[in-house]
């Protein structure tokens, strides 16, 4: 009779041990899960507030601006109540909502420019467009926008990516010319020549650009022959009072 109840108290304990290891191991699992959650979240939200962050000082309009930046409002609010005692968080979450309204009254405080100052910010600022594009047909396929309007943003998106480029070579050439490179300045005008000779889009000032880059790669062209021709000119006319000296010498 003893063995039998120690048997059964053994047994209790072995019971309950397994159900508190069995909790345990639930809110461990849960409090993983959460962990993740919570990480995936955040780096989503810097991904799309990089490219938020290129938009706003790219785009003139407001459109793909508050489409980004709602996106970026859902994800703080399902991290808000993942964690709703992380303070950060809420502080960036009233941040982010402050900064909706102020965007869909197209306010914003900073400067819109195309130009970026090398190659490797161009191609930043290709790869931020290219995730919003992902987005955008994220939301087509959801049908939480047409297909027309999906068109319309795209549309917009890759006259962003032209004028970036074109600028941005534009801006680059001009540089170089102060410098006097010449190379370079015809190379980066050539890019922005190309750039819109590519380009599917059409747009009334397109074939005007052209020529004016056209005329001005020619004009530089001549520049730099006008400098050669007046290089050697010097040359010649600083070596004749040594051929003079050196003819005196041998006679």
């Amino acid at each position: 009779m003893t063995t039998v109840i120690i048997f059964s108290i053994l047994g209790a304990v072995l019971l309950v041990s397994i159900i508190f290891s069995s909790i345990a191991y639930s809110r461990q699992q849960a409090l993983t899960l959460k962990k993740s959650q919570v990480l995936q979240l955040t780096r989503r939200i810097q991904d799309l507030q990089e490219a938020l962050n290129t938009l706003l000082h790219i785009d003139n309009k407001y459109e793909l601006i508050i489409i980004i930046q709602s996106q970026i409002l859902a994800l703080l609010e399902k991290k808000s109540l993942l964690e709703p005692d992380n303070m950060a968080t809420k502080s960036l979450l009233e941040q982010q909502q402050l900064l909706n309204g102020s965007y869909r009254k197209e306010q914003r405080n900073n400067d819109i420019s195309r130009k970026m100052p090398n190659d490797e910010a161009i191609n930043l600022a290709h790869f931020q467009l290219l995730q919003i594009t992902k987005l955008l047909q994220k939301y087509r396929s959801k049908n939480k926008i047409s297909s027309a309007k999906y068109s319309e943003l795209t549309n917009h998106i890759q006259k962003l990516r032209l004028d970036i480029e074109v600028e941005s070579h534009i801006e680059q050439a001009n540089t170089y010319q102060k410098n006097k490179d010449i190379i370079m300045t015809q190379s980066h005008l050539k890019q922005a020549r190309e750039s819109l000779r590519g380009s599917p889009l059409e747009f009334p000032e397109k074939a005007q650009l052209i020529r004016e880059l056209t005329d001005r790669i020619k004009n530089v062209h001549k520049t730099s022959a006008i400098q050669i021709t007046d290089s050697n000119d010097v040359e010649s006319t600083n070596s004749e009072p040594l051929d003079k000296e050196n003819f005196k010498k041998r006679f």
